[in-house]
């Protein structure tokens, strides 16, 4: 990989200052990811190359636009809460975003540089999982709680996490129809799920209160653990949506144990009751149907989607039809 973008990563890093470091690789979907360490200060950074590894994943987040609201929501809520969360780096140019050209290779991209963050990705098999889990749903809460008070300002380009998103996701599915992967009857079973879904956001108005900047990927990978404190990471998929969607999106990445005390940690800090319970339901499904729809094309996810969306169609889709509350009681 470091051979593969190489110039690219030289581009970047110049631009930063940064001209003899170590660079490793961390992994490649939405974005390239690099820890680089500069050998001059001998301070660690978060290099990513906004480069998706697929065209599933391209979106208003890989934008110039969509990256300087990314980077400007990550700037007010280092400054304005006491989280502990990766902060943009600005380049020598004064900018929070980079243009970077491999002329060789006839590659041109955007760039970003975060400050480092020590810990270990969250498993929940932590001996004190219990207690993390519940630390998530307060940080979840105060993310929330800092965006009813935030004053978005405009333009501020960012993914909107409506249904016409997820409509959009949910017919890519049809592809895996296709390679049998699934069938048909499972597929109409997760188009009544998104029909009925949509009845909710419809239900619910948007206001200050439960409609905001949400982070949209709060779950085990983007959840890293130090000294027993949670630390957000990684929000490239931020933007427009309620927060009780959010809460569901987080939820469907636990076990079922440990989904009621991330709720408790929520809320610890926010007030949600049972007349709430269809919203998180709606995002815990539907960030299920968009990781599918997201990894629909990539070989090497179709084993995954073969065994889990018969289960997710069966299990959660219908249980959500029939109205019946499944979050704390299937795995």
């Amino acid at each position: 990989m470091d051979n593969q973008y190489k110039n690219l990563i030289e581009n970047a890093l110049s631009q930063y200052g940064i001209y003899k470091y170590n660079s490793v690789f961390i992994r490649h979907n939405e974005n390239i990811t690099l820890k680089i360490t500069d050998y001059i200060d001998n301070k660690s950074y978060l290099l990513r190359i906004h480069i998706p590894i697929t065209p599933n994943l391209r979106g208003v987040q890989h934008t110039l636009e969509g990256l300087k609201a990314e980077m400007e929501l990550l700037d007010n809520i280092a400054e304005q809460i006491s989280l502990h969360i990766q902060k943009p780096i600005k380049n020598k140019l004064g900018s929070f975003v980079s243009t970077i050209i491999d002329s060789t290779n006839n590659i041109c991209s955007l760039a970003t540089l975060l400050t480092w963050v020590e810990g270990e990705a969250y498993t929940g098999n932590e001996l004190n999982s219990d207690e993390l889990a519940y630390e998530v749903g307060s940080v979840l809460a105060r993310l929330h709680n800092f965006s009813s008070q935030w004053t978005i300002p405009q333009p501020f380009t960012r993914p909107v996490y409506d249904m016409e998103k997820y409509t959009d996701l949910t017919e890519r599915l049809q592809y895996g129809i296709q390679k049998n992967l699934f069938t048909s009857e499972h597929f109409d079973i997760i188009v009544d799920t998104r029909k009925y879904i949509k009845s909710v956001f419809t239900d619910l108005r948007k206001t200050r209160d439960n409609w905001g900047i949400i982070h949209a990927d709060l779950q085990g990978g983007n959840i890293i653990v130090h000294k027993n404190t949670v630390i957000p990471i990684d929000f490239g998929f931020s933007g427009y949506g309620y927060f009780l969607f959010d809460i569901g999106l987080t939820l469907a990445s636990f076990s079922t144990k440990l989904r009621k005390k991330v709720l408790e940690g929520y809320k610890s800090l926010r007030d949600i009751d049972d007349a709430d319970e269809q919203m998180i339901s709606a995002g815990f499904i539907l960030g299920i149907f968009g990781a599918f729809g997201f990894h629909i094309n990539n070989p090497k996810y179709h084993e995954w989607i073969q065994r889990r969306i018969p289960y997710v169609a069966q299990e959660y889709c219908l249980s959500l039809l029939d109205k019946k509350s499944f979050i704390l009681t299937i795995e």
